[in-house]
């Protein structure tokens, strides 16, 4: 028996054998992505070949991990298959893991704030958590510390916020402030610890820094370089 002498399937048993509703096929009739072998000119009935069913099949399983109606169609037509879709894809899906953890990570702080007796994690020894520094243009300054450091600004208390706490890598880097805040007259030095110093040094500077010395290795401290944000505030960058 040919192709063209098969017996078509209904809409509804084609969308009992591939997981499919009825409304998903005709949507995805109209956008192009799955197209029925004959569609009757009166009715407006669509059929599909018992050869469409592993297609369709693999549209539902493109459809449970929410891959677009584009990226589906490239998945579908181009010459590697879904593989290089799905990768671009999984890449989407991580970076949209890594922000709605960071919104989690958020919520959870204010909600430590609204919550009295919040249980406080003890600290052994102590370590400078929060530095104070100038802005002679604030908001020059917020646009640098969260392009080139991930830092999160919180208006509310006039810091960045770098790490969570009470994580060990919890600081607090203050903004200057004559009213609420008062701090240095000219330019603060400050030191922090980064995973890949020329990493960090590179994105510093293409966040509007200025480069004060370069990543070097010294003998009495860990490798380092620094940079100056856009209000003269020097910082150096320690390799952790």
């Amino acid at each position: 028996m040919s192709v063209s002498d098969e017996p078509l399937l209904n809409i509804g048993g084609f969308a009992l054998l591939t997981g499919l509703t009825v409304t998903a096929l005709r949507h995805y009739d109209e956008v192009g992505v799955l197209r029925p072998a004959s569609v009757d000119p009166v009715t407006g009935y669509r059929r599909y070949r018992p050869g469409q069913v592993d297609q369709g099949r693999l549209i539902a399983a493109l459809r449970r991990v929410d891959l677009p109606v584009e990226a589906m169609r490239e998945a579908l037509a181009g010459p590697a298959g879904p593989a290089p879709a799905l990768d671009a894809h999984r890449s989407r899906l991580t970076a949209r893991v890594e922000e709605l953890t960071r919104m989690i990570e958020e919520v959870d702080r204010h909600l430590d704030r609204l919550t009295e007796g919040v249980a406080v994690a003890s600290l052994k020894g102590s370590r400078i958590a929060q530095v104070t520094i100038r802005a002679t243009d604030h908001a020059a300054l917020v646009a640098f510390y969260e392009a080139a450091f991930d830092a999160t600004y919180n208006a509310e208390i006039g810091s960045f916020e770098f790490g969570t706490w009470p994580d060990d890598a919890f600081f607090l880097l203050t903004v200057a402030d004559a009213e609420t805040h008062p701090g240095p007259d000219g330019p603060a030095r400050f030191g922090l610890l980064v995973d890949d110093l020329d990493a960090a040094h590179r994105r510093a500077l293409a966040a509007g820094g200025t480069e004060i010395y370069p990543p070097v290795k010294l003998r009495w401290k860990p490798r380092s370089s620094g940079v100056g944000d856009p209000s003269g505030n020097h910082i150096d960058l320690y390799q952790g």
